[in-house]
């Protein structure tokens, strides 16, 4: 693909392989510091940030491909691979919570 050129994949859903993947890796940190700075922020609510985190990564991709001339394309996999990814950094911090509330009630029962 010729620089300046930026592509847009809004159809085919390719939700498996090393880039998916790497994706997920990449944006779980993410969520896991959004769910532990903010205690009550629901998971569907989480969720959602990470799709419009998703969708506004891969839109400036596209912007930036156009404009500076940058080998980019955006695509729909890498939308919900950085969604799913703050959503998995999000239930495990949750997790970790729920245990460390949990522990804290046990030890001051006894």
């Amino acid at each position: 693909m010729p620089a300046g050129v930026g592509q847009v994949n809004l159809s085919r859903l390719y939700l498996h392989g090393l880039g998916f993947i790497e994706n997920i890796i990449l944006t779980i940190p993410l969520g896991w510091g959004i769910k532990r700075h903010f205690h009550h922020y629901p998971l569907l609510g989480l969720g959602l940030t990470g799709l419009l985190v998703g969708a506004s990564i891969e839109s400036l991709q596209y912007f930036m491909s156009q404009h500076w001339l940058i080998n980019r394309s955006s695509d729909i996999n890498d939308v919900i691979a950085n969604a799913t990814g703050i959503l998995i950094g999000g239930l495990v911090a949750a997790t970790f919570q729920f245990v460390a509330q949990h522990r804290k009630t046990s030890v001051t029962d006894y």
